[in-house]
């Protein structure tokens, strides 16, 4: 059982790291980008190539990360020649904390202790996804759903709120720890 959530983990990181890392961004990723490094201008932050990296890391992932998976992601395209500078944990963790104090990134709370950082939806109409978490492996899957999407809508109507934002976390047994 521990060789399999090893070997889940090394190939989710590699694959991760070199298909993220090479090829352009898709419009939307270049979108997010664009909208980072204008907000935190606005925000009065310079820009520094610490901060750089992680907007272009979360704009090239599609789910959550701990901080620790970031730092072998960075460590990943420094040896592949991606980055010509290492960033230093502590970078990444102030990075992290600046994106996330800008709301360019949301923490996402799983319940296991791990803090993992994900690409924040900037506008209403953004990629915006949800998590399944396999119980026994811990197998992070995101996903998307507009019949959830339209039923939070709907709840929102009928308790008359407005979500400014919302998380679901579906926890139990993926298809290889049944």
């Amino acid at each position: 059982m521990i060789l399999i959530l090893i070997i889940i983990g090394v190939v989710r990181a590699l694959s991760s790291a070199s298909v993220s890392a090479t090829g352009e961004l898709t419009r939307e990723q270049r979108a997010w980008v664009d909208r980072s490094r204008a907000l935190l201008r606005q925000a009065g932050h310079r820009r520094g190539a610490a901060r750089d990296v992680l907007i272009e890391l979360f704009a090239r992932e599609d789910c959550a990360l701990t901080v620790q998976e970031i730092d072998r992601r960075l460590a990943a395209w420094r040896r592949s020649g991606l980055v010509d500078r290492p960033v230093g944990i502590a970078s990444v963790y102030r990075g992290v904390e600046v994106l996330q104090d800008l709301r360019l990134v949301a923490r996402v709370d799983l319940g296991d202790g791990l803090a993992r950082y994900e690409r924040a939806a900037l506008e209403q109409h953004d990629h915006h996804h949800h998590h399944f978490v396999c119980e026994r492996c811990a197998l992070l899957v995101p996903f998307d759903d507009d019949a959830l999407e339209r039923a939070i809508g709907a709840l929102e109507r009928r308790l008359g709120f407005t979500a400014t934002e919302h998380e679901v976390v579906l926890r139990g047994i993926c298809r290889h720890c049944r």
